[in-house]
């Protein structure tokens, strides 16, 4: 099991935070696809999400024989008024998203799901769930040097990147942890990324935190399995940052 210092949760002015999702997974429910089915769930959860869209998702497979794109997927998203949250409803899988500039805390996720769980196993009535997960993606804008990420990110895991075998000619570096943990896997990615639209240069700390469970998805076992989840992707955040960093992101000048 990860061991982490115990840390106090705080709210940060200028988080790197460009993601933040929670999914509970079941059985394939092919009535989410009909619009009449859906129409209990979105009475249900209308007064705070009212706006409604209807996507296709796209997948590709990788195989032998090269990259193959998958048959379209039909899923609902039931946004808040002022676009902050976000319910995704696909036919083996319930989503809810924060908009990573509008995000506040944890807490408001567990709020939220703890209304809207309850709601989906009234509407939709999930036979079980199958996985649930909990992710974080974080981008430190920056256009620095390899070197220059030392002052910002935790020595033991930014490794060689900017030292003095590799230089400062590194253009991409990441790594992909999977690490074993008593109630699932917790995936780490981190390292030299350019991501977004524009492309933007800057260190990735993207955590995924999951387990496969087959199990009835009662609201306090899928909120409990959330909490610990968050547990310890909280204080492995602040881990992997220096005091520079979180001065940064306090919206504080750092003191290099």
């Amino acid at each position: 099991m990860v061991q982490l210092p115990v840390v106090e949760h705080e709210r940060l002015g200028r988080p790197p935070l460009k993601a933040m999702l929670g999914q509970v997974r079941f059985p394939a429910i092919l009535s989410i696809l009909e619009r009449g089915f859906m129409a209990g769930f979105q009475e249900e959860v209308r007064d705070e999400y009212p706006e409604l869209a209807e996507e296709t998702q796209f997948g590709v497979l990788v195989g032998p024989n090269g990259p193959v794109q998958t048959e379209p997927a039909k899923q609902w998203r039931l946004s808040t008024a002022d676009g902050r949250w976000s319910i995704t409803v696909a036919q083996d899988a319930l989503t809810l998203e924060a908009a990573a500039a509008e995000y506040t805390d944890y807490n408001e996720f567990r709020r939220r799901f703890s209304q809207l769980w309850p709601a989906t196993l009234r509407s939709l009535r999930p036979q079980r769930r199958v996985q649930q997960g909990l992710r974080y993606v974080n981008h430190i804008d920056a256009d620095r040097t390899p070197a220059g990420w030392r002052g910002l990110i935790n020595p033991e895991l930014i490794g060689p990147i900017g030292g003095a075998v590799l230089g400062n000619d590194i253009d991409q570096a990441v790594s992909d942890y999977r690490i074993r943990q008593p109630d699932g896997t917790l995936v780490v990615r981190h390292g030299l990324v350019r991501a977004g639209p524009e492309r933007k240069a800057g260190y990735l700390l993207d955590f995924d935190y999951f387990t496969q469970v087959e199990d009835d998805g009662s609201v306090e076992s899928v909120l409990s399995t959330f909490d610990r989840f968050h547990d310890v992707i909280y204080p492995l955040f602040r881990w992997c940052v220096t005091d520079d960093a979180l001065a940064l992101f306090r919206g504080e000048e750092a003191s290099r």
